[in-house]
């Protein structure tokens, strides 16, 4: 926490916010159009959320667990489309794997009527990168949609590659007339 945005940052342990230590990680914090803003955060196959006090360190009422995400593995994100809430996530994909560790994360969604659900899931709208892990977050700028998330690209192309040494990426993601999310083009 800080009151500037670029220095003085003090780290708060989990029994600030009330939060259970669980291996839980990557939090996202989404603010609605009303203020509103909402605390989201998982692992190990569970994401939770709840509403935050007006001092944003605080969880106000219980967590709850996001119902109706499909294989949820980490990295939750919530933004907000045309009414529509959408919850992005990485997922336990390791299908290109011969070493049996999950790994190679697609990136996945879930939409609702509520920033804490119920969540319908609605597919996947990342492939997985060329890094063991992919994480990401969706936002609007000057009118257009964006997926930032990240691969190993920039150690690849210096001959060393190695999947821990993450580049970060964006890329125009579109939505089709129905609100889902079109497969994102990943592009270097």
């Amino acid at each position: 926490m800080s009151d500037q945005p670029a220095s003085g940052f003090v780290c708060l342990d989990h029994w600030l916010l009330g939060l259970p230590d669980d291996g839980e990680i990557d939090p996202c914090v989404f603010v609605d159009d009303d203020g509103q803003a909402y605390f989201y955060y998982g692992g190990g196959g569970t994401c939770y959320g709840a509403r935050l006090k007006d001092s944003m360190i605080e969880i106000d009422g219980e967590l709850q667990r996001m119902e109706g995400l499909e294989d949820f593995h980490e990295a939750a994100w919530v933004h907000k489309r045309e009414g529509i809430y959408y919850l992005s996530y990485s997922d336990n994909h390791d299908e290109n794997r011969n070493d049996g560790v999950a790994g190679d994360n697609r990136m996945r969604y879930a939409i609702s009527d509520h920033p804490l659900g119920p969540w319908e899931h609605k597919g996947i709208y990342m492939e997985p990168t060329n890094s063991y892990t992919n994480h990401g977050s969706i936002v609007e700028y000057q009118g257009q949609w964006y997926a930032f998330y990240h691969n190993s690209a920039l150690s690849e192309a210096n001959g060393e590659f190695s999947d821990w040494l993450r580049s970060i990426c964006v890329d125009k993601l579109y939505y089709k007339e129905d609100g889902t999310i079109q497969l994102v083009d990943q592009t270097r």
